[in-house]
């Protein structure tokens, strides 16, 4: 992993500045090239080849071609054979240099063969080309401003804003989707006229002229399932793995209580012992100093013991004040998941001991492992009852029975039943009535809280074509939650630390493999069918059996000990009405009622929160005094 910088016009001061910037990103070395139209910058993470062979930018025997990248190519010996057969010539051991002489060969069409999680600009001096691509799942990041004929890119926002014609004001529409999902969908983000180039997308300039281009997409589902469907998933897995492992730099795993990482360390020791390598894999876990339904660190323990690896732990006990503004400065945007603050100490314990780490993002999504598959499901028996009879009926329910239709470590409370009977009332509009789940505002907060009507999308993700109802939703959640929620918190937290994240669970033919099948392989009384199966002799029974539970979060100590105080003090009433996004009487009722919907609430206050400090970091650029006691320019 590393960062990388551009811009279409030659200024080595701003270069320079743009990749400084990105250091945690690439603190092994930095590189820069201009030229009359073009400026490339890049920071390196050296993980392959770590000698000066593999600087970026890296260039072709000619000089013709520049190319600064960010990524990791896992089949990079196999296209180097093929490229080298074809009379090409190597100066180095890198995976990078397999795109530049791939360029060469193939063109642009380098990206079909390349496996792997990549971000990556590349100049063609003959042609006075500029070639930008992200990998297809959109594990890396790269994120673009072009206006009057300026393009300028990088790997983080905050790059892009040190270009003075870049403003720093925010896209309200995006804004309002953020505070209502956790999230930005599509290629927007929170920072006006700045966009994200999607992921499995190519952006081309050359005459003057910005093309961006798909290049590919979730294979539709196929009737046919085929023979050795398990014996085909474990062997993608331990493929992928074993790949994943390549470096020469330590490598680690990231560990919690399930079967995803737990999947990982099974198959990264046999991977190991078939190497004869006799060390232990490495693995990090960390929970919380608090009483909890789930103890994720006793969980990862006894995953730990039974494979014999060198495991290592780390409690987070608080100062959650102090940390969020040096975090949000990491994440460029507010993210409201309060899993960055775990995450974000894990990364920092990794980094004592490895440079890379595996982890187990995406398996949800690829093996339909989230909760609202099975409810969603599960509810679509009842939409031949009328909406207003069902929701009627259901008002009077008790919120002990809504709880049912959840796995999470605390109630839903009175908020989260306001959520569901939005979707009781909804159910007919498929697209709609999963944005009522998946949310973390109902009907009346978006009426009430905003001062401006939201209109949830549902966006063309949520497609007809992908049969059935299963496979739509896994299809939604890959192109909207997995690259803009999940994968970018690992991105940031990882390179937050200058450590490298790889996600053996989105190699893009296990992927494509998988959403290719019947919907029974990926749940079918139990979600993760399939992979259970195919870790089934690898996996302890009691590890491989184990229930999808959320990642216990202690929301709600947090929130009494620091985030009320926090949010009193960053939410006046002058203060809201000059942003102009919510109304102050309804949010005082969100601290106020807190004790009946703890877990909704918590979600809606500390998205609230992270929003305010992301405003007062990025857009004020002011010193935030957090306690009277420090701020934020003496955090970072």
């Amino acid at each position: 992993m590393c960062g990388i910088v551009g811009f279409n016009w030659e200024d080595k001061d701003l270069i320079k500045r743009m990749s400084t910037i990105l250091e945690h990103r690439g603190p092994d070395g930095f590189g820069y090239f201009t030229d009359k139209g073009i400026s490339l910058g890049h920071r390196r993470l050296s993980i392959i080849d770590l000698s000066a062979a593999g600087k970026n930018p890296m260039t072709n025997e000619d000089e013709t071609v520049q190319l600064i990248f960010n990524g990791e190519i896992y089949n990079f010996k196999e296209l180097r054979s093929q490229l080298e057969k074809k009379g090409h010539r190597f100066s180095s051991h890198t995976d990078t240099e397999v795109i530049l002489h791939g360029y060469e060969e193939w063109g642009e069409n380098v990206v079909h063969k390349l496996n792997g999680e990549f971000a990556f600009a590349l100049w063609d001096t003959n042609k006075k080309r500029l070639f930008l691509a992200r990998d297809r799942l959109g594990i890396k990041p790269l994120y673009y401003y072009w206006n009057n004929g300026k393009l300028i890119f990088a790997s983080e926002i905050k790059s892009i804003l040190l270009e003075p014609s870049v403003p720093r004001k925010v896209n309200k529409t995006a804004a309002y989707h953020f505070l209502n999902r956790r999230y930005i969908p599509g290629e927007d983000t929170l920072f006006d006229g700045i966009k994200k180039l999607l992921p499995g997308h190519t952006l081309t300039l050359g005459n003057g002229k910005v093309v961006i281009k798909q290049f590919w997409d979730v294979p539709l589902p196929e009737t046919k399932n085929g023979v050795g469907v398990i014996k085909e998933t474990e062997e993608l897995l331990r493929d992928s793995v074993g790949r994943r492992l390549i470096a020469d730099v330590p490598v680690g795993v990231y560990l919690s209580g399930g079967i995803d990482s737990a999947s990982i360390v099974a198959l990264a020791s046999q991977a190991k012992k078939e190497k004869g390598e006799t060390d232990a894999v490495k693995t990090f876990s960390v929970g919380f100093n608090a009483d909890s339904e789930v103890d994720e660190l006793h969980k990862a323990r006894i995953i730990a013991n039974h494979f014999n690896t060198d495991h290592h732990e780390i409690v987070v006990e608080g100062n959650i004040s102090k940390l969020l503004p040096k975090i949000i400065w990491h994440l460029d945007q507010p993210h409201g998941d309060p899993v960055v603050i775990p995450m974000f100490k894990l990364s920092e314990l990794a980094s004592k001991k490895v440079k890379v780490v595996l982890s187990g993002e995406g398996a949800d999504e690829v093996f339909g492992g989230y909760v609202q598959y099975k409810t969603m499901l599960q509810a679509q028996k009842m939409k031949f009852i009328p909406s207003t009879l069902g929701k009627n009926v259901a008002q009077h329910l008790p919120v002990s029975v809504f709880d049912q239709l959840y796995d999470y470590p605390s109630s839903i409370g009175e908020k989260g039943k306001e959520k569901v009977l939005d979707f009781i009332e909804d159910l007919k509009q498929e697209g709609v009535a999963y944005q009522d789940l998946i949310t973390i505002t109902s009907k009346k907060d978006r009426e009430e809280l905003f001062t401006q009507k939201i209109v949830p999308q549902t966006e063309s993700y949520f497609q007809p074509q992908r049969k059935p109802l299963l496979n739509r939703m896994l299809y939604y959640d890959t192109k909207t939650w997995l690259p803009n929620y999940v994968l970018y918190i690992n991105d940031r937290m990882t390179m937050a630390h200058s450590i490298e994240g790889r996600v053996p669970f989105l190699d893009h033919r296990l992927v494509e493999y998988v959403s290719k099948l019947d919907a029974k392989w990926k749940i079918n009384g139990v979600n993760k069918y399939l992979l259970r199966k195919a870790m089934a002799k690898t996996l302890p029974a009691s590890v491989n059996n184990t229930k999808k539970h959320a990642f216990f979060m202690p929301l709600d100590k947090w929130y009494k000990d620091e985030l009320k105080e926090l949010a009193q003090e960053l939410f006046t009433p002058s203060s809201v009405k000059n942003r102009g996004y919510f109304n102050y009487d309804q949010m005082q009722k969100i601290w106020n009622n807190y004790d009946s919907s703890k877990l909704i609430y918590g979600k809606q206050l500390f998205t609230m929160i992270n929003f305010e400090l992301w405003q007062r970091q990025f857009i004020d650029a002011e010193k935030i005094p957090l306690n009277n006691k420090t701020t934020i320019s003496s955090l970072l």
